[in-house]
């Protein structure tokens, strides 16, 4: 992995955009940074400035050896450990980058219908409320107050979620509260659009992958959680009969 790309996962893994890099690095412009992100710049002194924003290991960011992210002290595991236990699944301190508590809506009984689009904004800290809404739900009483509905499409989480499925997403979790094969909503790279998949976790945070629930579909391994912003998980679907 070149220089560029590992910049452009960092980045992607801190949920900014490269304008917002400008405005957080002194002396790096958003010219020079797109420089080295296209690989037409092969180095740059603020390489540690870079890791610092990013939350990354600046060995790896500048050499690619090495994990992208450094591991906790057993102090830092632990503080996470009981952040959980305490509920702190709902903390800002471990909620996905780029989270914002945004009160969705006045009315308890109901929950926003958001677009794909809507949603995969959420993660890039742009104002989803029930102004952003296609259509309303019945609310579930297991599901925050930010909590939002998305309508499944395609075929790719099939035979469990059929096109026009509605599902329920909790946008207050944390990526260390997550566990292997939870249903999530994610925004990957520069997709504009979120997508829904089945989590799978490895040894290494670096390990996670996506997959669909559907075993006839084309790709069964799909892009590692590092490229990707976590929107949500998947909580319910709501179900009329």
């Amino acid at each position: 992995m070149e220089l560029k790309d590992r910049l452009k996962k960092a980045r992607n893994y801190a949920g900014l955009t490269q304008k917002e890099i400008e405005s957080r690095i002194k002396g790096l412009k958003q010219s020079s940074y797109s420089e080295l992100e296209r690989g037409e710049s092969k180095s740059s002194t603020k390489l540690i400035d870079l890791a610092t924003l990013f939350k990354v290991d600046p060995v790896w960011l500048a050499t690619g050896d090495g994990e992208m992210l450094t591991k906790p002290t057993p102090s830092e595991l632990m503080q996470r450990i009981r952040d959980i236990e305490n509920g702190g699944a709902r903390d800002s301190k471990i909620a996905p980058k780029g989270t914002v508590n945004i009160p969705m809506a006045d009315n308890s009984d109901e929950v926003p219908i958001l677009s794909w689009v809507a949603a995969g904004s959420w993660s890039n800290v742009e104002a989803v409320t029930f102004d952003d809404a296609i259509g309303r739900v019945s609310r579930p009483k297991n599901l925050s107050k930010n909590g939002f509905a998305l309508i499944v499409r395609g075929q790719s989480m099939m035979p469990e979620f059929k096109p026009e499925d509605i599902i329920y997403v909790e946008p207050m979790v944390g990526l260390f509260s997550l566990k292997d094969s939870d249903l999530v909503v994610v925004q990957c790279n520069d997709d504009t659009e979120a997508t829904f998949k089945q989590l799978v976790l490895g040894e290494k945070l670096n390990d996670m992958y996506l997959r669909p629930l559907n075993p006839d579909w084309h790709e069964q391994r799909m892009m590692p959680m590092g490229d990707c912003n976590l929107v949500g998980k998947v909580v319910g679907k709501y179900v009329e009969y």
